[in-house]
């Protein structure tokens, strides 16, 4: 969530509260908080803006879900009647009075200012395979984004005289209100509930955005993914999330990648870990056996004598390091395997092994046999 405090956090509830816990928690806070009973303290007209913001995003379900899976974003505070989700407190036109079209920080609903606005940011996953996160791959992403609207190239309007200066603000966008108190007249300027902020009127708004001057669309990105990328890392593709229309920056684009297993081979840092199966005899005499790597099929030596739990390291055979050029190692675990039925001549073969070291062995039956694991020791 970044540059925002947690929703959460900030009533004082954990993430599995319900609808009537965020009731209780803020109606508490505000009545702590609000601007009447603070004398103007401007510390607790921030608290009480920051309670009402988290408020207002905890306790609208939709809204709720949006804000765990995604975190903040702009788009939390699109299409809000904030005046309907305060007015069972008795102070629902408060917000259009201190905060304007500021709710939301940065991030807030439409307002004319020397600044432009900015869409809000899209998060997606993608997943791609074991070997191509070792070795990076190019990607095509596709997902769905608001984007400027090609008939009224985000104007909200295609006709003439289809927008006009709101006469309600004379096209500032804001509203000068006069509050009488005990301290004297309160002058607060606001936000313009005709026009947004906007400071323009669409009367005849265009048929396929109705008026916003952006609308919902599928969207393509080609995106390089690096050679090391983890599962789980998140690529920031700039300017390729929503938009909110003609002169507008476009939010930015958030790649999850996730890695899918491939079968025998394990990630340790940039290593690459697999297994190998050997015999005892294989482990005694030694072999060359051919194994899989990232880099295809290698043929390794298994040394006469190896050992269980021996490794075998092939170097530079593992996954590029993100964003450098060392490659780690492909480490191979060797099991010695001791089979669990033998034949006759297999039995004979083994006591006599076993008779030429001096050793103790059982005959090969059940419950005995586990000695003659003793062979396989040194």
């Amino acid at each position: 969530m970044r540059n925002k405090k947690d929703y959460y956090e900030v009533l004082g509830l954990s993430r599995d509260c319900n609808l009537t816990d965020i009731k209780r928690e803020y109606r508490n806070l505000a009545r702590k908080y609000h601007p009447d009973v603070n004398n103007g303290d401007p510390k607790a007209e921030e608290k009480f803006k920051e309670i009402s913001e988290a408020y207002a995003v905890l306790s609208n379900e939709e809204k709720r879900r949006q804000y765990d899976q995604y975190g903040f974003s702009r788009s939390l505070f699109e299409d809000f009647d904030f005046g309907s989700v305060f007015s069972e407190f008795g102070f629902g036109d408060i917000f259009d009075r201190f905060f304007g079209a500021g709710f939301g920080s940065t991030f807030s609903t439409r307002q004319r200012s020397g600044r432009r606005e900015r869409g809000s940011d899209i998060g997606v996953e993608t997943k791609i395979s074991f070997k191509e996160s070792a070795y990076g791959v190019k990607k095509e992403i596709e997902y769905n984004a608001d984007d400027v609207c090609e008939v009224c190239k985000g104007k909200g309007s295609t006709a003439d005289g289809g927008i006009i200066t709101c006469s309600e603000c004379s096209g500032t966008g804001k509203v000068r209100t006069v509050r009488q108190t005990l301290i004297g007249n309160i002058i607060t300027t606001s936000t313009c509930r005709d026009c947004g902020g906007t400071g323009k009127i669409i009367k005849d708004p265009c048929e396929k955005c109705r008026g916003k001057g952006y609308h919902r669309r599928k969207k393509k990105v080609k995106l390089d993914i690096p050679a090391g990328v983890h599962d789980g890392d998140s690529l920031r593709v700039s300017g390729k999330g929503n938009s909110l229309g003609k002169d507008s920056i476009n939010g930015d684009l958030f790649v999850t990648i996730r890695v899918m297993s491939y079968p025998g081979f394990k990630r340790d840092g940039n290593d690459v870990l697999s297994n190998i199966e050997i015999s005892f005899a294989q482990a005694a005499l030694g072999c060359r056996l051919e194994v899989e790597t990232l880099d295809g099929k290698e043929e390794i030596n298994i040394k006469p004598g190896t050992q269980p739990k021996e490794k075998i390291i092939l170097k530079s055979r593992g996954i590029v390091e993100l964003n450098g050029y060392r490659r780690g190692d492909h480490i191979i675990n060797i099991d010695v395997k001791i089979p669990t039925k033998l034949t006759k001549e297999e039995i004979m073969l083994l006591k006599k092994y076993a008779d030429g070291r001096e050793e103790a062995a059982g005959n090969g039956s059940h419950g005995v046999f586990s000695n003659i694991k003793n062979v396989f020791k040194k």
